[in-house]
């Protein structure tokens, strides 16, 4: 906020006597930027100390701690709160809508059940752990670009094939589009989710007819996202190319080696042996983090653009996520939330699931909440995610079977599902005493002297282990759903007294049926 608010635009990504870039310089694209410096006003406003030139740094007063926090509790009730509700609503059809024809029981216990889903899944998403303690503790505005995303996601999860609704459907896309992009200049680390969201609106082009209204939608998409990217980046390409590859190069720091600190990722796991940083180029590593990246995003992403569906979508919004934090260039372990949010998403659907794979997540950056003295709120948001799923979706497993434990019925057959059901349950607890001694030996044993990082790098290792295994699960996932939701039209989703967005396809209950 200091630098935005006291420094021309030209000067917010350069060095000079007024903007120690080394000193937390301005390293994200142009929307946080102008954001900044709206705040810098307000901050102003309050307090002129808040945002004076040089003499604002590293000012930590229980004043300015309140005002940064209360920004960021306003801009989650502004953004990311309703993102969450428009996604709910449409992932849960018309969850409040009264159907007339059907008035008996099973109708009423099936609406019931539904809202108690969607209250539920509305209190986890909010209470996701990984949020919550880097955005509220640690401190940032990653819910602003999240819930630009998720905006981006609802308008995409909205599209329908009805022909009568083109209009409609155009703005929908359009709307995915400007939002995608607002997400993305606010944070380029919304890449991570990028090759879905192409994917996704590139089959939505190719299933209306690539050389009509497809080919039109394309157009539409296309010019949005160019209009958007010129009216975000106008300041810095009205100055010329000298300064737009300034922002690149502050946005995309190559120089900075291939990961900060210490990550649960495949790099960081690799480097106490190879010690790659010390025998690879940065541009080398590079190249070589992209190339495997991409290899391991394709099955998910060409399976969305083959057999498209709001299924396939979400689950290759967590699987790019996940592969990027593994396996791409300069990451850092707060990132792993990019992948944490599409997670929370699905938690009615796989339960069990997803609470571990939170639970990792949340464990990954535990070096982050001991260095900033957040071990308390960690264990507490921690062990309150993780139960309340517990009790919650436990008590309907007894209802309908194996319900806790989704994902297994889907990818093995039915009765080996009572075995496989053991084996997750004890790898789930296993990785649970794992979790469990490593976290009372990062606070309670010195390591070794020789060693000093000796816990981090067990804990980053733990962590990338369970990521390889989240990340193969996810894509099986997504490579065994059966069904095209696309080609199911609104009307075909009110016959069904099952929820819109399903993972058992509607067109498959049907066929049973015929």
């Amino acid at each position: 906020m200091e630098i935005t608010f006291n420094l021309r635009i030209n000067d917010w990504y350069r060095n000079t006597s007024d903007n120690d870039l080394n000193y937390w310089g301005l390293d994200y694209p142009p929307l946080t930027a102008y954001h900044s410096f709206l705040m810098g006003y307000l901050a102003d406003s309050i307090d002129p100390s808040f945002v004076k030139l040089h003499e604002s740094r590293g000012l930590e007063n229980e004043k300015h701690k309140l005002f940064m926090r209360l920004t960021v509790l306003v801009f989650d009730l502004l953004i990311f709160f309703p993102s969450v509700v428009l996604i709910l609503n449409q992932m849960f059809f018309k969850l409040n809508a009264t159907n007339e024809q059907n008035n008996d029981k099973r109708s009423k216990k099936d609406n019931l059940a539904q809202k108690k889903d969607y209250l539920t899944s509305l209190f986890f998403i909010l209470l996701n752990p990984t949020l919550v303690l880097i955005d509220h503790g640690h401190f940032q505005y990653n819910s602003i670009s999240l819930g630009l995303m998720q905006l981006s996601f609802y308008f995409s999860l909205s599209y329908k094939s009805t022909k009568s609704i083109k209009k409609l459907n155009t703005m929908r896309l359009m709307f995915c589009a400007f939002f995608f992009c607002l997400a993305l200049n606010y944070k380029q680390m919304e890449l991570y989710h990028a090759l879905p969201i192409f994917f996704f609106l590139l089959a939505i082009c190719l299933k209306s007819n690539i050389f009509s209204y497809g080919l039109f939608l394309l157009t539409i998409i296309g010019s949005t996202v160019i209009f958007t990217f010129g009216i975000l980046w106008y300041p810095y390409l009205n100055e010329g190319f000298d300064s737009v590859t300034q922002v690149l190069i502050r946005i995309f720091p190559i120089k900075r080696g291939l990961f900060e600190d210490k990550v649960a990722n495949l790099w960081c796991s690799l480097s106490p042996i190879l010690k790659l940083k010390q025998n690879f180029a940065s541009e080398n590593l590079a190249k070589i983090s992209f190339v495997i990246t991409v290899i391991f995003n394709l099955p998910s992403s060409l399976n969305l653009l083959f057999k498209p569906s709001r299924q396939c979508f979400l689950l290759a919004l967590i699987i790019s996520a996940l592969t990027f934090y593994l396996f791409s260039f300069q990451v850092h372990e707060k990132s792993i939330i990019i992948s944490t949010v599409p997670a929370c998403l699905l938690v009615n659907f796989y339960p069990q699931l997803v609470s571990w794979f939170i639970l990792i997540a949340n464990f990954s950056m535990l070096p982050l909440f001991i260095k900033d003295g957040l071990i308390l709120p960690f264990i507490t948001t921690s062990v309150l995610f993780n139960l309340i799923v517990y009790v919650y979706y436990h008590s309907k497993k007894l209802e309908s079977g194996d319900r806790f434990w989704l994902c297994l019925t889907q990818l093995a057959p039915q009765k080996f599902s009572k075995f496989n059901e053991k084996i997750f349950k004890l790898l789930y607890f296993m990785s649970l005493s794992g979790m469990l001694v490593l976290t009372v030996c990062s606070l309670a044993i010195r390591p070794p002297q020789n060693l000093p990082d000796l816990w981090t790098l067990l804990i980053c290792v733990y962590s990338f282990v369970h990521f390889i295994f989240f990340l193969c699960l996810f894509n099986l996932i997504q490579l065994t759903l059966k069904n095209n939701d696309l080609i199911i039209t609104e009307k075909e989703a009110e016959k069904s007294h099952r929820l819109f967005f399903n993972f058992e396809s509607i067109l498959t209950e049907k066929k049973k049926i015929l």
